[in-house]
Parts: C-alpha cells; structure tokens; sequence
C-alpha cells in the first residue's frame, strides 16, 4: 500500500518492483519505492526498503545480493545497470502506513489534499497510525485524522 498516488510506470519498473516483492514477501520488510532511471545500458534501479524497528545495513546488503541475483538470472534489465537498496533516510517523504507507525511520536509536516483539489500544509505529532489513516496531534491536545488517500506529502521534521 502506498500513501501518494504513485506515478505512472513503465513496464520494466512493474517488472523490476514484482521481483522485489518477491525477495521481501516475507515480514518483516516492507517495500517503499522502487525507481527504474536512464537508457537501456545505463539504468539505475533504487530500492527502498524498511522494517517496522528500522532495517540493518547487513540485511540491506542480503537484500540487494538476492534482488540482484534474481535480476540477472531473469535477465529483466538489459545492458549494465547499477542498483541500490536502501532504507529511506530521514530526508525521505514516508510512503507507507508502516512507516507513519514506526515514527510515532515524532513531529511530521504533512501536505493534503482538501476536497476542493486545494493543498495544505499541516504540522503536528504522529500518533495513531492505522490501515487507512494517521492521527496527528496538531497542538496540545487537539487531534486531526488524515486518510492516506488525502496526503500527498509527508515528511519527519528533522531538527535541524
């Protein structure tokens, strides 16, 4: 399940993003996002990864030898490529409802989408995370619950 609405992808990216699912199909990780860039012969393949407790750099590595072995042997990516797996750093919009639970407690600025198509611009503190929607608390003791399907962006608020 992903928070934004993903963009359209080509049919290499549908590809590539089945095989990952299949490397990870097991929990405790959870794909985040999956990008396919350049021509054919130079590509680029990212892959975010994560757990609910954050992923390991050793299970980060486990991960990208048995995707890239898979990629190969099916022989989805034509000409060289280079690929990277790793865990979405803080920097990183989240994109999954796992991802919202795992930083609870952690204050977030989140964009959403009103029903008149207008976007805003909310700050507060993660809270309840669920299947369909996270609660924030936007100030002392007021909540507000935003559906996934609503919020177009939403980042942790790194203190510097």
């Amino acid at each position: 399940m992903s928070i934004t609405v993903e963009p359209e992808y080509d049919p290499l990216t549908a590809r590539v993003r089945k095989i990952i699912e299949e490397v990870i199909s097991d929990p405790p990780f959870f794909l985040v996002e999956v990008s396919v860039r350049g021509r054919e012969g130079a590509r680029v393949v990212e892959v975010f990864v994560d757990q609910d407790e954050g992923i390991s750099i050793d299970a980060l590595a486990d991960l990208s030898r048995e995707i890239g072995f898979l990629l190969e042997t099916e022989d989805v990516i034509k000409g060289r490529y280079h690929l990277n797996v790793s865990s979405p750093g803080a920097d990183r919009p989240l994109g999954h409802p796992r991802q919202f639970r795992r930083h609870k407690g952690r204050p977030v600025r989140l964009v959403h989408r009103a029903e008149d198509g207008a976007e805003h611009t909310v700050r507060g503190v993660i809270g309840a995370a669920g299947e369909d929607d996270v609660e924030l608390e936007i100030s002392e003791g007021q909540t507000r619950r935003f559906r996934y399907a609503e919020i177009a962006e939403a980042r942790i608020e790194l203190p510097w």
